[in-house]
């Protein structure tokens, strides 16, 4: 079997695994290859839209009592009863400037005038003090706050489990305030153990609102925002971040490094609905059900010979020789403040700021003197770099520059070495897998068109302690620096999936478990990609 049919075997295993009906109804959504070897359908001949999904063909069983609010288990449930029940209403009143008073364990004082904000900054206006019983939250959360209060507005406030809604009428300070206070009958955080089976959850704006799975491990975080009438969804690991609308009708299945993540299901709430977009008296009240699943190693693919360094292939390749070659240095000079040296098509500045003092009293801040590096390349690249911390660099073009204070601070030393392919370069649209490679001399900034305005950016930050992976597209993005451990990790960025496959240092360059080392003047390390396009929605 080819590398390339290997490839779309994995993202077709992930797009057209077996799961619910409703799933499979939308499996040509995530299918990278029409290929009927994999069972997946020709895109081709059908249309791209999903049609309406049937209703299952069988009913998940009922929440037990352990799972009442939604909390995780190997198999998933109908929506908890007490999801179902909503927020348990305490009561609603009407507050005047100067008034205070009680609402269940609750207690309320309007104020008129009071001070909100930092001794710093600050502004006096009328505000709404809220608190409630100290043993209701935890030991370190809030049991209080400060509500600024403007004229004609609706707005929630949360207080350990309870919800505030206040609605404003005109005035300064607003002549009415009324209050409506609800209790959460859930809590709003839960925690989940990993485990080798799926794990089966509810969000929901009536409960709980996030999930983590694996605390001390990948830190996945699965969490349900539902201010306003817009609600969303938000997935989030280590570096990883995918947002969502959640649909009634529509699943989402992402692959969030070593898992998936499945939005299964999702029911509109108390005074809520959907007809195209949300509708709710006040803010959507919504449930969804969601399921992370460990996944398996993918298979082994044999890397080919590299042809061009600069060029993306169809196929893995062996990390090209150019890229793992030392350096070439072609310029080294010494640079005094004040003064400006001409490198090449750039131009570096060595400039000192003068900041003048801000704020009054025992929080003003003294004048200081500020000296950093100025990069000037071809518009409209301009480097503003901070020597405080440390060496910087510069990747632009086909060159890296990088520059080193000295002890004194009166002088930098700047260097210039050639790189092997420009830092940017943008790609045609990808209709197959293609793997790209990244590195600190070949490409920095790779960009891939696809459906939507904004590409996606495939970038390596070049840096003293390593390389960082910056990976993103709309509402999605991967950032973290770069480690051997990540070999086989991929993320689902909107419309790709992009995996990591090879991270190879070159000579002299080596990771200590927490940062890159290098004998030379840089870490120089080469990161392959595999970019897959998914269908359209």
């Amino acid at each position: 079997m080819s590398s390339r049919r290997l490839v779309t075997a994995v993202v077709v295993l992930l797009g057209c695994d077996r799961h619910e009906p409703a799933e499979l109804a939308h499996a040509e959504l995530m299918c990278a290859d029409p290929s009927p070897a994999f069972g997946c359908p020709d895109p081709r001949a059908q249309p791209v839209a999903p049609s309406p999904i049937a209703a299952p063909s069988f009913a998940a069983p009922a929440a037990p009592a352990d799972r009442r609010c939604g909390e995780a288990g190997e198999l998933p449930t109908e929506l908890p009863p007490d999801l179902a029940a909503g927020r348990t209403p305490i009561g609603s009143s009407i507050l005047h400037p100067g008034d205070q008073l009680d609402i269940g364990a609750t207690h309320l004082r309007y104020d008129a005038s009071t001070t909100h904000g930092t001794h710093r900054v600050s502004r006096r206006g009328p505000g709404l003090h809220i608190e409630i019983d100290r043993g209701e939250v935890g030991p370190d959360a809030p049991w209080g706050n400060l509500v600024p209060l403007d004229p004609d507005e609706r707005q929630p406030v949360r207080v350990g489990p309870y919800r505030f809604d206040l609605s404003t009428s005109a005035g300064d300070p607003p002549a009415d305030l009324t209050v409506t206070v609800t209790r959460d009958l859930c809590p709003a955080t839960a925690v989940v153990e990993p485990a080798d089976a799926p794990r089966s959850l509810w969000l929901s704006t009536e409960g709980i609102r996030t999930h983590t799975y694996d605390v001390s491990g990948q830190f996945l975080q699965l969490a349900l925002h539902g201010h306003g009438v817009a609600p969303h969804v938000s997935v989030t690991d280590r570096g990883y971040f995918y947002g969502l609308e959640p649909r009634p009708g529509v699943p989402h299945r992402l692959r969030v490094g070593a898992r998936l993540v499945t939005i299964e299901r999702v029911v509109p709430g108390p005074n809520t609905r959907f007809d195209g977009a949300w509708q709710a008296d006040n803010d959507a009240r919504l449930h969804v059900r969601a399921r992370i699943e460990p996944l398996p190693p993918g298979p082994k693919i044999a890397p080919a010979a590299p042809t061009d360094p600069c060029t993306p292939s169809a196929e893995r390749t062996t990390v090209p020789t150019q890229l793992q070659t030392a350096p070439k240095l072609l310029a080294d000079h010494p640079l005094d403040r004040g003064k400006h040296l001409a490198l090449g098509p750039f131009t570096v500045d060595y400039v000192t700021v003068e900041l003048p003092p801000l704020g009054d009293g025992p929080y003003r801040e003294k004048a200081q003197t500020v000296s950093h590096v100025r990069v000037l390349a071809a518009k409209p690249y301009e480097f503003v770099l901070d020597l405080r911390s440390g060496p910087r660099f510069v990747r632009h073009g086909e060159d890296l520059v990088r520059i080193d204070p000295d002890d004194s601070g009166d002088r930098v030393r700047v260097r210039r070495f050639g790189a092997v392919c420009p830092h940017e370069r943008t790609l045609p649209a990808f209709k197959a897998p293609t793997y790209v490679w990244l590195g600190t001399f070949g490409h920095t900034d790779v960009r891939v068109p696809g459906r939507a305005t904004i590409p996606l950016r495939l970038a390596l930050r070049v840096d003293i302690d390593g390389p960082r992976l910056d990976l993103g597209s709309a509402d999605a993005s991967f950032s973290y620096p770069v480690r051997p451990d990540q070999i086989g990790l991929a993320f689902t960025l909107r419309e790709h999936l992009v995996e990591i496959v090879d991270v190879v240092p070159a000579l002299g360059t080596r990771h200590d478990g927490q940062r890159w080392q290098t004998d030379g003047a840089v870490p120089v390390v080469n990161v392959q990609l595999a970019v897959t396009p998914l269908p359209a929605p």
